[in-house]
């Protein structure tokens, strides 16, 4: 009955559905932004304005990697007004339906595929039942999406137009749009160019190939990346990106291993790949049709290049196009497992002995053999055969991804270097299935040992480190223009937040919109690093460069802002910009005329602090000497050291009534109010302070301390209590 459904492609449609539907859930449930995506955002923001495609106006660095998803952003901006926060995860939903729809086009015209409505139906399953392939539908507002979908249809031009100009120029644009869109959009390129050079010779059984043909293919590809090439060197003076010298320090092999091997796991690669193998050996037998050749050579060569570079600091980002490359294939290689079991003759199987007796009465070898032929009626058909082994293959592909990303979903709070691990508590389903548990525990470990370097983050992670930080920074999109000084600069991480910034400058702290940080040599052995973020900039680099302001999260009143920063500065209708500085004559010459508070007259000194909390022993005294002062908190050391101020603060704060938490701190019992220095700290005289704003409803209890990650974990270096009810 399906078959017949599916032979129109009506029916195949609709016996999709729910295929589409399951894939719309899951990139719903996984629907987020990423903070790195707000890089671009102010590029855009930035070249609308009249400044250019540039970070900070005036310094020309290409802090981003994604040329054609900065010009789509800009363009949608300009002619619609829609603001590229809004338009990014839209955009790559458009790119998706692009994905899909190019996936059934090549199931609907491949030549010589059998049982062409179960292979496509098949193949739609593997693909939407991805949650890791859902969570990248929005794409945390990355061009992630728009980079498979070019490459996706790249292949099936080659596959289905290879012999028409029309078809290879069509490829030659998807392959030129793949390069525009990532940097290593050029290495699938050349393997697809290579493959239609020895797919040609293969097709005239000889070397005598058109070159005519290459050209089609290959010209319009290389005037467009040339173009771009001879663009980047004239507008930036490099022929690479900045950001490949901030990322790339050096190769790092045992991390990219431990990367895809966990993506294998959690994927099932160790089962499509195998099965789009089977594929490929049946269509180059029928037909001497490589095209799953070029799959596979495509995922082979990009995953040596995954290695090389150790793996991304995102959950399995750089293998999306994996996955709608390899469905086909693998539906195809299924399909032949089933034709070929169907078609066996059982038969020729010896009968064992023990077939051969009834109780206690010796069966003749014909009448035994006649018995057995009236059990193989009742075998099953090649595409119920199929079906059967469809039902492991997508279980087995999916469970482990399903399991991480719905514990994911359920996150509501940011852990810094998340690792989500699989027990019998949170998966015993999962656990029940034969050999889930050992391949679980080894993905569990890999998974644990790469996020202590930040590689393969979950999406829940920065989802919720997005979140916080448009509550924290969100509130400046409101702000006057023309407060923050020409001359001002600031230095950081964590560079998303300054797109509601636009007219401050800054550093970022680990090079990729700074060529200085970007060439900083990086001593710190691999075992050590943290993937992308091991640049730091030269020693006084920041003093040279005059860095001479740190702002810190929007406030929505002056008490609330001076319990965050040194000073603070009205900035709108119910908005105050807290900030630090060593300068404070440039602050009083540079905010005059506008509603400046200060906590400080002078330069801030051992004694002037001392003044300050003279009357008030320390609430804690421990590493730190942390102070109770009206609205707020203020830590304290001297001296201080380049570690007392890299590990992370926590604040964990306990109401007098719960029901004054925010709803999503209800089922924890407390508000988590950690913090890094640099979003609240500044250090002069070898005095290192950082300011915490209390909220306005009554507190009980006060936990506070450090803590750095540890093998997966997490390690207090210090801690302490504050107890106001006593």
């Amino acid at each position: 009955m399906l078959s017949q459904q599916l032979k129109a492609p009506l029916g195949f449609i609709l016996a999709c559905l729910p295929w589409l539907a399951l894939l719309g859930w899951l990139a719903s449930v996984s629907w987020f932004l990423t903070d790195d995506a707000f890089i671009s955002f102010r590029y855009v923001r930035n070249l609308l304005e009249g400044h250019g495609l540039v970070f900070n106006p005036g310094e020309r660095v290409e802090g981003y990697s994604n040329f054609l998803w900065v010009l789509e952003l800009a363009a949608i901006w300009r002619v619609l007004g829609w603001a590229p926060e809004d338009a990014a995860p839209w955009l790559s939903v458009v790119f998706t339906a692009g994905t899909v729809g190019a996936l059934a086009w090549w199931v609907y015209r491949l030549p010589s595929l059998r049982n062409r409505g179960l292979v496509g139906w098949m193949a739609l399953g593997l693909v939407c039942s991805s949650a890791t392939f859902a969570v990248w539908t929005s794409a945390g507002g990355l061009e992630t999406r728009q980079f498979t979908f070019f490459i996706v249809l790249a292949v099936v031009c080659l596959s289905l137009y290879r012999d028409r100009r029309a078809g290879l120029l069509a490829a030659s644009f998807s392959l030129a749009g793949a390069a525009l869109t990532r940097p290593e959009g050029p290495l699938i390129a050349v393997c697809c160019f290579g493959w239609f050079f020895v797919q040609r010779m293969a097709d005239a059984k000889g070397l005598r190939v058109d070159w005519r043909e290459l050209a089609y293919l290959a010209a319009p590809f290389v005037i467009l990346v040339a173009a771009h090439f001879l663009f980047r060197y004239a507008y930036y003076g490099e022929w690479l990106p900045n950001t490949y010298y901030a990322k790339h320090v050096r190769p790092w092999y045992e991390s990219g291993f431990r990367y895809l091997l966990a993506a294998a796991l959690d994927t099932g690669l160790y089962l499509l790949v195998p099965l789009a193998w089977v594929a490929l050996r049946h269509r180059w037998r029928e037909s001497r049709d490589g095209i799953y050749g070029l799959v596979l050579l495509l995922i082979g060569v990009h995953m040596v290049y995954v290695m090389r570079i150790g793996g991304d600091h995102f959950e399995y980002r750089p293998l999306d196009f994996y996955w709608p490359l390899l469905a086909l294939p693998a539906a195809e290689g299924i399909a032949c497992i089933g034709s070929r079991l169907a078609a066996f003759d059982w038969r020729r199987i010896p009968i064992p002995t023990a077939l051969l007796t009834k109780g206690k009465t010796v069966l003749r070898q014909a009448e035994s053999r006649q018995s057995l032929d009236s059990y193989l009626l009742w075998l099953p058909g090649a595409r119920t055969c199929a079906l059967i082994l469809f039902v492991p293959v997508v279980f087995y592909c999916g469970a482990i991804q399903a399991a991480l990303f719905f514990e994911g979903a359920k996150i509501d709070k940011r852990i810094l270097k998340l690792h989500i691990e699989l027990d019998e508590g949170n998966a015993g389903w999962l656990l029940a299935a034969p050999g889930m548990p050992a391949l679980a525990s080894i993905s569990n470990d890999l998974r644990r040992q790469s996020a202590v370097h930040s590689v393969a983050s979950p999406f829940a992670e920065h989802r919720e480190f997005t979140k916080e930080m448009l509550r924290m920074w969100q509130p400046y999109e409101n702000m006057k223009r023309g407060v923050i000084p020409e001359d001002a600069l600031t230095a950081g991480g964590g560079l998303g937040r300054f797109y509601y910034f636009p007219d401050l400058r800054a550093i970022d702290i680990f090079g990729l919109t700074d060529a200085t940080v970007a060439r900083n040599p990086v001593t710190t052995p691999n075992h050590r690093r943290a993937i992308a973020h091991d640049r730091s900039p030269p020693p006084g680099y920041l003093d040279q460069r005059g860095v001479n302001i740190y702002v810190f999260a929007a406030s929505s009143s002056e008490a609330q802002a001076l319990g965050r920063g040194q000073y603070a500065v009205k900035v709108g209708p119910d908005l105050w910009m807290p900030f630090n500085s060593d300068d404070h004559e440039w602050v009083a010459a540079s905010f005059a005329g506008h509603d400046l508070r200060s906590l400080v007259e002078t330069a801030p000194t051992g004694d002037y602090l001392a003044g300050q909390v003279e009357d008030s022993p320390p609430a804690i005294r421990s590493d730190w000497a942390v102070y109770l002062i009206e609205n707020g908190l203020l830590y304290v050391k001297e001296p201080c050291a380049l570690a007392d101020v890299e590990a992370m603060f926590f604040l964990h704060l306990y109401p007098f009534d719960v029901n004054d938490l925010p709803d999503h701190r209800l089922q924890h019992g407390f508000d988590n109010l950690d913090f890094r220095f640099d979003q609240r700290g500044v250090t002069f005289d070898g005095i290192c302070t950082a300011g915490a704003a209390l909220p306005e409803y009554d507190v009980v209890r006060i936990g506070t301390g450090q803590y750095v990650p540890v093998d997966g974990g997490f390690e207090n270096l210090w801690e302490g209590e504050i107890r106001l009810d006593e």
